[in-house]
Formats: structure tokens, sequence, C-alpha cells
């Protein structure tokens, strides 16, 4: 195998782990969703990877495999849905670094996506500092390494230590804090776990932050 298909190949499992961290908070949990968590941590359950990302799919597995589809909706309904719930869960950065949303972190954050020539899909309904918007810029710069593998990595290490770092931090913190939403707490754990990876792949690297 060359070095350029086996780079290739890391972009796709990257992309793919971003994609199912996305999934866990996009939407509400479904059947086909469920299915897929289910047989993808079985799969993972037998590999070896680190120690927090192992102890991280080992919780999820066991969740999954104990828990129906109405607990993990549940779950989502506290956090991410129902208007009146004692443990709602913020997902921007702005919220936890600037103590409300549409904060300056926001508009940091959005100076960045402009001058790294990214654009948020109209698919997302949320703001450019929400979770999954921010996965999905990490995604887009993932792709990139094919055509400008420096600049894409220099702007992958300032996404994750501007923006992505200091958000992870303190919302898996609120996640563990709810008991009512272990499964949650779960994905939380395995998003940071999965984030350091690629802090790792970045390491060297000098961070571009606009």
């Amino acid at each position: 195998m060359t070095s350029e298909q086996t780079d290739r190949d890391i972009i796709r499992v990257r992309l793919r782990f971003l994609d199912l961290l996305k999934s866990f908070f996009c939407a509400e949990p479904d059947a086909e969703k469920m299915g897929r968590w289910r047989g993808t941590f079985a799969a993972l359950a037998h590999q070896q990877i680190n120690p927090p990302m192992d102890s991280a799919v080992r919780r999820l597995n066991a969740l999954l495999s104990g828990r129906s589809l109405e607990d993990l909706y549940n779950e989502y309904y506290i956090l991410f849905i129902d208007p009146y719930s004692e443990h709602p869960l913020a997902t921007t950065l702005s919220y936890y670094i600037d103590g409300h949303s549409y904060g300056p972190s926001l508009a940091r954050l959005r100076g960045f996506l402009q001058q790294a020539g990214l654009t948020m899909d109209k698919k997302f309904s949320e703001s450019e500092d929400s979770l999954v918007v921010m996965l999905d810029a990490l995604a887009t710069l993932v792709t990139e390494e094919k055509n400008d593998y420096e600049n894409a990595r220099r702007l992958q290490a300032g996404l994750l230590a501007g923006y992505l770092e200091p958000f992870i931090d303190k919302f898996t913190t609120a996640l563990e804090k709810n008991q009512k939403t272990e499964f949650y707490a779960a994905c939380g754990l395995f998003l940071s776990a999965y984030l350091e990876l690629e802090k790792g792949l970045t390491e060297g690297m000098e961070a571009t932050v606009f």
C-alpha cells in the first residue's frame, strides 16, 4: 500500500468518526441511528486505541446494549428539547466561554471560518459556534488535506486549540453532572477522547488562529 493510499484511508476513517460524533448531537435518536451506533461500538469494543478511547467505547457499547430507543430519546429530550427541563444543555461555545449565546466567541469563530474559507452548510440551523457546526468545519478541513496538507493541518490545530478544546472541557463537565442522562455523558467522554486523537495529529504544527 502506498503512502498516498494510507493517507486517503486515514482521512476516510477520521471523517467517519466525525460523522458519528455529529450524529449524537445533530438530532434526536431514531431506529436507524441506534442500529448504526450499536454496530459501530460493538465492532470498536474489539479494538484497542488508547485508554480514554477504549473506556468510552466500552461504556457506550454497554449502554447501547442495555438501553431502548425510548430511553435514549428521553435523554435527548431532557437535554436538548424540553423547554421546561431542569437540566437543559447548551451546545454553543459562546454560552460556556462568554456566559451567554451569541457572544464575542461566536464573532471570533465567524472570523476564523471566514479567513479559512469555510462556509456553514445550509442544512444546519444552529449558529456557527454550535458543536455540530464546529465538528463539520473540522471534517471539511480534514478533507482539505488532499489539496493543501500543511495549511489544512494548521487550520485544524487552530480550530481545535482556539474553539473546540475550550468548548469540550466545559461541555463534557456539564454532561457528567446530570445523572439522568448517562448515555449522553458517555457520548461526551467519547467526543473528548476522539478529539484528543485529532489534537495529536496536529502536534508540532503551528496553529493558525485568525
